[in-house]
């Protein structure tokens, strides 16, 4: 999606004025920091299909009322189109069946796995969307039923899709159906949605204070180390100290700071 992308870009901040919704509310709901969310409002990024698709389902508008322009689509290859359609179906699936394992229901092998990526406590296992890190219904089955019910094989044999997220779905798809022709293998959510960094700043008075700042927040392409700087400088501190990183939000030991 490379021509008209100003006017995408435009629809999408009117609309969302429109309906009164903040650019931190939008990037909240789509799990991304602010500053991202504002680069592709922005237009100073390309609008990823995937992204495209949730905004306009937070807009509560039909994807192709955005990327029109005179009564016509603007999105011209036939590669775009269908990569999009299956963005669409693999949305609508997602929104209307996805599910997560509840916790006292996990088996060894699902715990095993947790603990491995640092989700194995109920806390950090259930702070996500869903309740939960272990789908129930999720990526993988939702593409199985996209290419066994909804018959979208059929653009993966005819080599109909160039877009390389689909292309490793399929692949990783075709790995578990050799694997497991019953039932693909199970499935976790690992992103990182809310890590927020304890931090202990030392006043010129020699008092301390603690503060919490999610990563979320952070200034635009700025990472843990120049955030801390940022807040140094703001709070007029003579240093500042990172004490701890949780993926578990914030905790009830200090101020939160929203924004730098």
């Amino acid at each position: 999606m490379k021509s008209h992308t100003m006017e995408l870009h435009n629809t999408i901040k009117n609309l969302r004025k429109k309906r009164g919704i903040k650019q931190k509310s939008m990037a909240d709901k789509l799990c991304m920091a602010p500053s991202t969310y504002s680069k592709l409002e922005s237009g100073s990024t390309t609008m990823p299909y995937d992204k495209l698709v949730s905004i306009a389902a937070i807009l509560q508008v039909p994807v192709y009322t955005l990327i029109q322009e005179d009564g016509g689509l603007f999105v011209n290859s036939v590669y775009d189109k269908f990569s999009l359609m299956l963005h669409l179906a693999y949305h609508t699936l997602a929104y209307e069946q996805f599910s997560a394992v509840p916790y006292e229901q996990l088996n060894f092998e699902q715990l095993s796995q947790l603990s491995v990526k640092g989700f194995a406590s109920q806390d950090s296992y259930e702070n996500t969307p869903l309740g939960g890190r272990i789908y129930d219904f999720g990526p993988k089955k939702a593409f199985a039923k996209m290419i066994e019910q909804l018959g979208m094989q059929v653009l993966f044999e005819e080599k109909l899709v160039r877009d390389e997220y689909w292309l490793k779905m399929w692949h990783e798809y075709q790995q578990d159906l050799n694997a497991n022709p019953m039932e693909p293998g199970f499935d976790m959510d690992e992103q990182e949605y809310f890590i927020v960094y304890m931090i202990l700043l030392t006043m010129p008075d020699g008092e301390t204070q603690m503060v919490q700042l999610a990563e979320r927040d952070f200034p635009q392409g700025v990472d843990e180390l120049g955030a801390l700087d940022h807040l140094v400088k703001q709070t007029g501190a003579d240093k500042g100290d990172i004490l701890a990183v949780t993926e578990e939000g914030y905790a009830p030991v200090g101020e939160i700071v929203k924004c730098l």
